[in-house]
């Protein structure tokens, strides 16, 4: 049997976390900074010394910092570390910066090597059989061939000398986002495996799952991504939910069992001292619910130079050290970045992402714990099953308790207070939920898709209020859901909208029992495809947004320019087309709709 945390464990206060936060990121700065071997810490901050070096020479624009930090070192370290101390000064010439670069390192994405997937065959069997129309089906085809563009295999001399490379060793086959992000993501990651398994590559999907499942047992959690600079911190908790589809697909009782302790291992994780947050309600309930919580309070090493001019405006280390703790939690949130996190949503610096209890991540270790339950009931730990699954009923009151508005019919996001006052439990405020709306705030909708045989997280007539009020919201625009309704510039921000969050909630509304809510969803699923199909079109390939007020426009800002592949966006698409098919005479090409 395993045994769950407490229901009354109290957190420690909140102003101590930047102590407990340094206690963790000690303990922990070996893995973070690329393994316990010294070459592993030396290889990173040589890689940072470079990023800043071609800053210097290249300027800002265009400028992507992440590029330096995935170079593989084709040389000594120290031969590497000598001739970029021996550059000219006051900088180099850009042809004297690239020499070095082609002399002392490999080029970025090189430690990874094209891998077939044996899986993959062009035209699967029983693919899509819903979609009749032969022009969707001939993009579905081309989308499901991105797969092949995508798949790659870890080189093997990340494994036989780690020291070279921030790039992680994994075991089998893996499948990236696509563009300046070369290696495999927590949460994408996901989405991705939705679409393998429409693409019937159901061995593929078993790989990347079991890739993440090695993580877990090397760094006790699923790590951001499979690069040394992102073992201080985790994404969205979506693993169970991978393991989930895939055994509803395969029947695979062996691919449950072999993951089964890594999910216990990443439950625990989430339920530690740094993530668990203990609020009593008006009824004196003590409640525990979670928090993103990087350990971590430097410049991130992908973007350390664009981390270090956002501290430039502040003056003492720690606050510098603060401020850049926010930043690496607010990368793992997912949601990097988004004025949700923002005290002030027009300036990064106010970022205060470890004081508030998310909605979406709430909800995801609600479905862990439920998927937990189901697992162990599989495998005949009854025990463990009704541990967990009293655990996930006590999250689930607690969502209710702690994040529902009954006025608005939303799920809100609480902040904790910052002043530091608390000196255990947090007293529950009804103006600290965060009344602006994101799309977020619907992401428990879809809970309703994966309820396990049981009772529905939201019945039939509260998720027909929490329609309604997603149909007011303001969110719904032409092209798909907006992340928010904000334009601050931020890519988590109006007007962009994202492949998770268009699936999250209309797979929610197409479980919500209502024929009007299977329309909606059905609609904004719609509206996605065509806005996909159209930016293909005119561009040739699959984005990793969109904006929502246009269809066929790609999204846009954010620290980094705008990327395509796109592993979540192929992985939605295919799913949006398995769901709800495509009939012969509705178009697909918004170009020639009729408004």
């Amino acid at each position: 049997m395993v045994g769950l945390p407490h229901p009354h464990h109290v957190l420690l206060v909140l102003v101590l976390l930047p102590l407990l936060g340094a206690i963790e990121m000690a303990a922990t700065t070996a893995t973070a900074a690329g393994g316990s071997d010294e070459g592993g810490h030396a290889l990173l901050g040589l890689l940072q010394r470079v990023q800043s070096e071609a800053l210097r020479v290249l300027g800002p624009n265009d400028f992507d910092p992440k590029l330096y930090v995935d170079l593989p070192l084709a040389a000594d370290e120290g031969a590497a570390a000598a001739a970029l101390a021996a550059l000219p000064r006051p900088a180099p010439s850009r042809a004297e910066l690239e020499a070095f670069l082609a002399r002392y390192f490999g080029a970025a994405g090189s430690d990874l090597v094209a891998a077939d997937p044996p899986d993959f065959h062009a035209d699967p069997r029983g693919f899509l059989p819903r979609v009749e129309s032969r022009e969707a089906r001939a993009w579905a085809l081309e989308v499901h061939a991105l797969w092949k563009d995508l798949a790659r295999r870890v080189a093997p001399d990340v494994a036989t000398h780690p020291e070279r490379h921030t790039l992680l060793p994994l075991p089998g086959r893996v499948v990236v986002p696509g563009s300046r992000f070369r290696e495999v993501y927590y949460w994408d990651s996901y989405w991705v495996v939705r679409g393998l398994l429409v693409s019937k590559m159901y061995d593929t999907a078993k790989e990347i799952v079991l890739n993440l499942v090695y993580l877990v047992e090397k760094y006790g959690f699923v790590p951001n991504g499979a690069r040394s600079y992102y073992t201080n911190r985790s994404q969205p908790p979506l693993l169970s939910s991978m393991v989930l589809d895939i055994y509803r697909e395969t029947d695979d009782l062996g691919f449950v069992r072999r993951a089964f302790p890594s999910l216990l291992k990443e439950h625990s994780f989430w339920m530690s001292e740094i993530h668990n947050v203990a609020i009593m309600d008006n009824h004196g309930r003590v409640h525990n619910l979670s928090r993103y919580q990087a350990m971590w309070n430097k410049p991130r090493p992908e973007s350390a130079t664009i981390d270090e001019e956002l501290a430039l405006k502040l003056n003492s280390t720690a606050a510098k050290e603060k401020l850049y703790h926010q930043v690496a939690s607010t990368a793992e949130s997912g949601w990097d970045f988004s004025s949700r996190w923002m005290r002030n949503a027009t300036d990064m610096a106010t970022l205060a992402t470890t004081f508030i209890i998310p909605v979406d991540l709430n909800t995801f270790i609600f479905k862990m714990e439920r998927d937990i339950a189901v697992f162990a009931k599989l495998i005949g730990d009854n025990a463990t099953s009704e541990n967990f699954l009293e655990a996930s009923k006590a999250r689930h009151i607690a969502i209710d308790s702690i994040l529902w508005n009954s006025e608005m019919e939303q799920w809100l996001d609480y902040w904790l207070p910052t002043d530091g006052n608390c000196q255990g439990v947090y007293q529950w405020k009804s103006n600290s939920q965060n009344r602006n709306i994101f799309a977020s705030n619907f992401i428990p909708l879809w809970l309703n898709a994966h309820h396990s045989g049981s009772v529905q997280f939201v019945d039939e007539a509260k998720s027909e209020r929490v329609m309604r009020s997603l149909q007011t919201s303001g969110l719904l625009h032409v092209a798909g859901i907006a992340t928010s309704l904000s334009n601050t510039g931020q890519q988590w921000d109006f007007p962009d909208g994202w492949a998770p969050l268009q699936h999250l909630i209309a797979e929610g509304l197409l479980n919500s029992g209502s024929e009007e809510a299977r329309k909606l969803a059905e609609d904004i699923a719609t509206r996605w495809v065509r806005t996909n199909y159209a930016a293909y079109k005119a561009t040739g390939a699959m984005h990793e947004k969109y904006d929502v007020e246009a269809c066929g426009k790609s999204g846009g800002g954010g620290e980094y320019k705008p990327q395509t592949g796109f592993g979540w966006s192929n992985g939605v698409i295919l799913s949006f087309l398995e769901e709800f098919g495509w009939p012969e005479d509705k178009e697909i090409d918004c170009s020639r709709r009729r408004s």
